[in-house]
């Protein structure tokens, strides 16, 4: 077979590259594990199940409301057996019309793990099949990484791919890692009835440069408010399993009993074993493919996408890349990689959504900063729907008034985030935002008035 694309790794990035690659009229191939792999990750163990039981846990946070707007609800019962039924039926649906989509438009998905022979040669293994290629692009993810004494086994210790075949609700559970994973089960998991205790090893919660202390701060009060045990600049020393469960002492001389340990501190790149370094495709000390600002590494006709290239793991960020590299196998120069305008949010007790700069990451690279914060607490549409609590923070160049970063905490923020995204790639400053149109009432509004905080200056609440 020879084609123009071989794609390995049919997960959110490689797929959104071969619909990409199709569009442009290239002859393109995927090359997928199994069928049961198909949407990779975020459709299968990540970001579509989880948002599903996160709904669950928010529909019970607004079931318990009920009664603010006359509504006299008379208890509900957990079933968590016809949740998990409900969450796998969506995510079979999601990957059957994947494959059949695939196959109405003619994009073939070869099943077997692809094997990089030459620069212009991939080998299925399983299927047993050469395929010849002007291109390659690596979309092969990333898996849950151990870390000490915490070994996965699917039953005392379960890591972010395994906790999808648990079937009951835990009275108690121990959740190791406080970032995106961690605080977002933490909250599924207290909403559906079980004692929570979080602990992580940072000082704070949602422990990166990306998202501002605030928010991290923000999110853990409200955890705590719903009963979450939280522990930062904690670990687990050991552990052991007992008659119902675990017992782990913790190095704050506590010992904590739970149903199971939900190991959640992070992910690695899976670029062992496809040939990637026999041909000279190369990594850096913790396995990610290095590439350039057109996700090519650094064989020319070889890309990469998605978990495989940084830290920053992110399903759109993968897609993001993937289109970035089919546009630049096809002579593109004019789009390229900017971390700066990728979206990172955070579904919890809050959603909390980021994008660009921080005001620390925005002084560290030495512009002089302006900032502008509207609270959710007086909004009339998150009053109407028994929502005002958080924020936007709207970080901005005081000199050109252009939008570093934006960051919401609180109702619909990964929804809101969107409009600043679009703002801040084409360097809008805060008067265009401060001058846009936001129906009334909304939750949109909030965005025009921190760019007001900045441009007209502040008249609402103390900033710094």
């Amino acid at each position: 077979m020879e084609v123009d694309l071989v794609i390995i790794g049919a997960g959110s990035g490689g797929y959104e590259a071969g619909i990409y690659a199709y569009r442009r009229g290239m002859r393109t191939v995927l090359v997928e594990l199994s069928p049961e792999s198909v949407g990779g990750n975020c459709l299968n163990r990540g970001c579509i199940p989880s948002k599903y039981m996160r709904h669950g846990a928010y529909l019970i946070d607004k079931f318990e409301k009920m009664p603010e707007w006359g509504i006299l609800p008379k208890g509900f019962d957990i079933d968590y057996k016809k949740l998990k039924e409900g969450r796998d039926n969506v995510v079979i649906t999601i990957r059957e019309n994947f494959k059949k989509f695939a196959q109405q438009i003619n994009l073939p998905i070869i099943y077997g793990r692809g094997v990089v022979k030459d620069p212009n040669t991939v080998f299925v293994e399983g299927a047993e099949e050469t395929i010849k290629t002007k291109f390659i692009l690596v979309a092969t993810g990333s898996r849950p990484v151990a870390v000490g004494n915490l070994v996965p086994d699917g039953k005392s210790v379960v890591d972010t791919d395994q906790i999808w075949d648990i079937d009951f609700v835990p009275k108690k559970v121990l959740i190791v890692g406080g970032g995106a994973v961690g605080v977002e089960f933490a909250y599924i998991f207290r909403k559906y009835g079980s004692k929570v205790v979080l602990v992580e090893l940072q000082r704070r919660i949602l422990p990166v440069d990306d998202i501002p202390e605030d928010s991290g701060r923000y999110l853990g009060r409200k955890l705590k408010q719903l009963g979450v045990d939280i522990r930062t600049k904690t670990t687990v020393e050991s552990w052991e399993k007992t008659p119902d469960g675990v017992k782990a002492k913790l190095s704050d001389g506590t010992e904590v009993e739970a149903d199971f340990i939900l190991l959640a501190v992070g992910r690695k790149p899976t670029t062992q074993g496809f040939g990637l370094e026999e041909v000279g495709v190369e990594m850096d000390q913790k396995g990610f493919i290095k590439v350039n600002e057109f996700s090519q590494t650094t064989v020319p006709n070889i890309y990469a996408c998605g978990d495989v290239t940084s830290p920053l793991m992110l399903a759109h960020k993968a897609m993001y890349e993937g289109k970035i590299a089919v546009n630049h196998m096809l002579g593109g120069t004019d789009w390229k990689r900017d971390d700066r305008v990728i979206p990172k949010i955070i579904y919890s007790a809050f959603e909390v959504a980021s994008v660009g700069l921080t005001e620390d990451q925005a002084e560290d690279e030495d512009y002089e900063v302006l900032v502008g914060v509207t609270s959710f607490v007086t909004n009339p549409k998150a009053m109407d729907d028994g929502e005002n609590e958080g924020f936007v923070r709207i970080v901005a160049d005081e000199e050109t008034g252009e939008i570093l970063g934006c960051h919401i905490v609180g109702p619909h923020a990964g929804e809101l985030i969107h409009q600043v995204v679009h703002m801040i790639r084409d360097r809008k400053n805060v008067e265009f935002a401060s001058k846009t149109m936001y129906s009334h009432p909304s939750l949109s509004e909030a965005i025009g008035q921190s760019a007001s905080e900045i441009h007209y200056g502040p008249i609402t609440w103390v900033k710094r």
